[in-house]
């Protein structure tokens, strides 16, 4: 008897850490700026509810419109509704927010959040941890736009103390936004307001940061040994270059972000929505949190 229950301690354990450390079978994948009901987002939603992720990051730009309370329509047909073969799947699903999402009341989302099992969005800022695996959640719409100057502060206090709370317990770190930082497509890079934020506390830090924004799939490379890729393809699509430079990745295809992360070892791919297709695939070693 003893003996069973420590087999039964033991399983229920073990499916215990998988809910809270990444492991290889860990895939997570990343969409933005599927606000908007067309044919494109149908797409890439059904991609993402068909696929082999096990957790979704929505980068920003949930609605077009944004939303005013919990009961606002924008909010079922432009999100709930369309996104709804993901969630029945109950694959977690965390949100960022974006500057669409600021035309309404962002904190509608922390509603939602609480309605819905699968939906995670404690703040407009947060942390999240995958064992040795950390995942930062920014808000750079207050950095984008400058009457939300008053709210800069709380955040950049946030950051400044979850940085040196977490230096030394993560191989690989995330942040995870709504804007980039620079393109090499039509959109210019960030205004200096967000760009002073982004060089300040982003890069140089975090191995790999995450945008969407920008409606294309592109992986621009290192800037002070920080990745910078785009995966806002969920309605959108549209912004390339013309012509790419070798060593960088940019297209206007409807499709998402998946990686999976080993270690101090991350492998991402862009995936087609609608062929399925792998489009482009790197590895990125990463050394964690670089702060003193």
């Amino acid at each position: 008897m003893k003996y069973t229950l420590k087999i039964l301690l033991i399983a229920w354990l073990g499916s215990f850490s998988l809910n809270n450390y990444a492991s290889s079978e860990d895939i997570f994948c990343f969409v933005g700026d599927a606000g908007e009901v067309n044919p494109t987002q149908t797409l890439v939603v059904n991609a993402l509810a068909q696929s082999d992720c096990s957790v979704v990051w929505h980068l920003g730009d949930i609605t077009q419109l944004g939303v005013e309370s919990i009961e606002d329509p924008e909010l079922q047909e432009s999100f709930l509704k369309p996104f709804k073969p993901f969630l029945d799947k109950k694959i977690p699903l965390y949100l960022i927010m974006g500057n669409h999402d600021y035309k309404g009341d962002p904190s509608v989302y922390l509603d939602v959040a609480k309605n819905y099992t699968s939906i995670f969005h404690p703040s407009n800022f947060y942390t999240k941890r995958f064992g040795e695996l950390c995942f930062f959640a920014l808000d750079t719409t207050i950095f984008d736009k400058l009457y939300y100057l008053h709210k800069r502060g709380k955040q950049i206090r946030w950051i400044k103390d979850e940085l040196k709370r977490l230096k030394n317990k993560c191989k690989f770190s995330i942040a995870v936004a709504h804007h980039p930082l620079f393109s090499s497509g039509d959109r210019d890079r960030a205004n200096p307001q967000l760009a002073i934020f982004l060089e300040n506390y982003v890069f140089g830090i975090f191995d790999i940061y995450i945008t969407g924004h920008n409606h294309v799939l592109a992986d621009e490379g290192d800037h002070k040994k920080t990745r910078q890729l785009i995966s806002a393809t969920g309605a959108l699509p549209g912004g390339s270059p013309k012509k790419t430079e070798s060593n960088k990745f940019n297209v206007e295809v409807p499709g998402f972000l998946k990686m999976t992360v080993k270690g101090d070892s991350a492998e991402y791919k862009f995936i087609s929505a609608e062929t399925k297709e792998l489009l482009w695939s790197r590895i990125k070693t990463g050394s964690g949190l670089r702060v003193d």
